[in-house]
């Protein structure tokens, strides 16, 4: 497909606008009592429509406000489960962080005290989920976390943190190198009896727990057993990097496993662990985990033939989600090759754009076809908050995917 957009620069701000107006009001005419979910549902749906009420100084917020009252409701009733992507931690992020960061405002509303009753629930349900070795922040334990770091500091809220951290210690793969991991169940797959796997991926493996211990160091909860988690965590990745493949590091290890080709995307890969290295390097002041991300994503930036496994334009796993990230890492590291390839991934991005007579703006690819998706992790609604960043909106949404 040939786009019709443009990159030039006095051109790229009336694009990326004519493609967001379209993806909003595709949002906007969704009913607001679907399902209540953050990354598939009316909470991301809410997120996105506030950025964008802010973004364009829209004041009316009432279809805004029955997304989150729906949601909420959804948890009162007993329809949610725990987890971050698809349940409770997750919509009350969303709730909080729109308040937070002053995208809903109302003086009668406390919204730390309505979602106060949640917080031992979410606790226990973590520690459960850990022992059972089920970190995985999108489905398991650890997104409670980004919860917690959400609400107001509290002797409850810090206690509950330093337990998770500490069972985090407790159930983690230990190695005489001082390295430290934490096996893969493979959402819930892998029995009693089946070989060690472990999962380096930013959505699901050891560099999301990277990360989340990062921002807990950052504000100072359990800030000693945070570190040594991190320092052994990062050693253990740099020891498992390919040797001899395209990507530097794999999705997944075995035992006596060769070299393994990871895909270009947030999700997996190096875009998402280098991310991880440059967060864990900045927040502890350490320059060789900043040199190992910019080592990694030089040489990411030179991939760009089928091995990078992109085939839609989605933040998780698509084109835009590498320019993104690609975008970041210039702002870091002066090298002349990541803007013009950020650049590469943008207009590989337009290419996806669907015919305006279609009431989809970006088509999702789902293995086997191409459907429709507004989700706010590989649907329109995630590449309308990347597009609203570059257009100069706020990047605190990024919180969601641990990249800062």
């Amino acid at each position: 497909m040939t786009s019709v957009y443009t990159l030039t620069s006095e051109d790229f701000s009336a694009d990326c606008r004519t493609i967001l107006d379209r993806i909003y009001h595709h949002i906007a005419g969704q009913p607001t009592d679907g399902h209540a979910s953050l990354l598939g549902g009316q909470m991301g749906y809410a997120l996105f429509e506030a950025y964008y009420h802010r973004h364009f100084g829209i004041k009316d917020d009432g279809r805004i406000w029955e997304r989150v009252s729906s949601s909420l409701n959804a948890i009162q009733e007993g329809k949610l489960i725990h987890s971050f992507a698809g349940g409770i931690a997750g919509v009350a992020w969303g709730f909080l962080h729109l308040f937070n960061e002053g995208l809903l405002q109302d003086d009668e509303i406390d919204p730390q005290s309505i979602v106060e009753d949640l917080d031992e629930g979410l606790f226990e349900s973590a520690m459960l989920l850990l022992a059972d070795g089920n970190f995985d922040y999108l489905h398991g334990a650890l997104g409670v976390c980004l919860y917690f770091l959400e609400r107001t500091p509290s002797p409850k809220i810090t206690s509950y943190i330093d337990q998770i951290v500490e069972q985090l210690s407790l159930v983690a793969v230990r190695f005489p190198s001082g390295s430290i991991t934490w096996e893969f169940d493979d959402f819930g797959r892998r029995g009693s009896s089946s070989p060690s796997l472990y999962n380096l991926g930013l959505s699901h493996g050891t560099a999301s727990i990277v990360a989340i211990l990062t921002l807990l160091y950052e504000k100072g909860h359990a800030p000693a057993r945070c570190k040594e988690l991190i320092a052994g965590a990062l050693r253990w990745m740099w020891n498992v990097r390919n040797k001899s493949a395209q990507s530097v590091f794999p999705s997944v290890v075995q035992a006596n496993a060769p070299d393994q080709e990871s895909r270009l995307a947030w999700c997996y890969g190096d875009l998402g662990i280098a991310n991880t290295f440059l967060l864990a390097g900045q927040k502890l002041q350490n320059e060789f985990w900043v040199e190992i991300a910019e080592q990694t994503i030089i040489r990411a930036a030179a991939r760009r033939g089928r091995d990078v496994a992109m085939k839609d334009a989605a933040l998780c796993h698509g084109t835009l989600g590498a320019a993104y990230l690609f975008g970041k890492f210039a702002k870091a590291f002066p090298q002349h090759l990541l803007e013009p390839t950020e650049t590469y991934w943008l207009s590989k991005t337009f290419d996806y754009v669907q015919p305006t007579e279609s009431s989809d703006v970006f088509l999702s690819y789902n293995g086997e076809r191409y459907e429709s998706n507004l989700s706010l992790l590989d649907g329109e609604a995630s590449i309308g908050m990347a597009l609203l960043t570059y257009l100069g909106a706020a990047r605190a949404w990024e919180r969601f995917l641990l990249l800062s």
